[in-house]
């Protein structure tokens, strides 16, 4: 983790605006009909799942194909004991506007599996916070309706200090036109820092 750019580990991977049904309609294209499954290979946060499309042709054949997709984890240390910082973790989510519908307090887990937002999470511009794309210099996540997945968590480090997690991703939809594709949207990290940074902030000395 490198200390030049405040210890944060800050990975992306940007999907500028492809509609989600995009690369289905690329894999089953000439398919009369599918049914899908899907296995997580790192547990239920961050990481690769893989998703596994039966598709059957006119003539009644099957066949599957796998997709991968990848949800990267933010991480940033935090400078106290896991349990306060926990306790620290759960205030922000109120402070930032986001409720929570899965909060886990064994895994020290919280979060929204369906965070519909527009313009602004809390006090963070929803184009600092994610990339859906954009058409003539505004970009999507400006204007269009999200629905987003928001996730952190709190996991000891060596040090005895904690490490708190964080996953952002989502999709979005032009609210004011009768398009029905969704655009992907990828994190650009801005939401993970603030988080970060108001943990600090509360569990500073005072």
């Amino acid at each position: 983790m490198s200390t030049s750019k405040g210890m944060y580990a800050i990975r992306r991977r940007v999907r500028r605006g492809l509609p989600v049904v995009l690369s289905a309609a690329i894999v089953l294209g000439g398919g009369s009909g599918c049914a899908s499954t899907s296995a997580g290979t790192s547990g239920d946060f961050g990481g690769s799942s893989v998703q596994t499309a039966v598709i059957q042709n006119a003539q009644g054949a099957a066949r599957g194909i796998n997709m991968v997709s990848t949800t990267d984890v933010n991480s940033a240390l935090i400078n106290a004991p896991v349990e306060k910082a926990w306790a620290a973790l759960q205030e922000v989510y109120t402070t930032l506007g986001i409720p929570v519908t899965e909060l886990n307090q064994q895994s020290r887990t919280i979060g929204n599996n369906a965070f519909r937002v527009r313009r602004r999470i809390g006090d963070v511009p929803t184009m600092r916070a994610l990339d859906c794309g954009g058409d003539s210099g505004m970009p999507n996540a400006e204007t269009y309706q999200l629905l987003l997945t928001v996730k952190s968590r709190i996991i000891p480090n060596d040090a005895g200090g904690s490490v708190v997690q964080t996953t952002l991703e989502g999709t979005g939809k032009n609210a004011t036109t009768a398009a029905s594709s969704d655009v992907r949207c990828a994190s650009m990290g801005a939401l993970e820092k603030r988080i970060a940074d108001l943990i600090k902030g509360k569990v500073a000395p005072k």
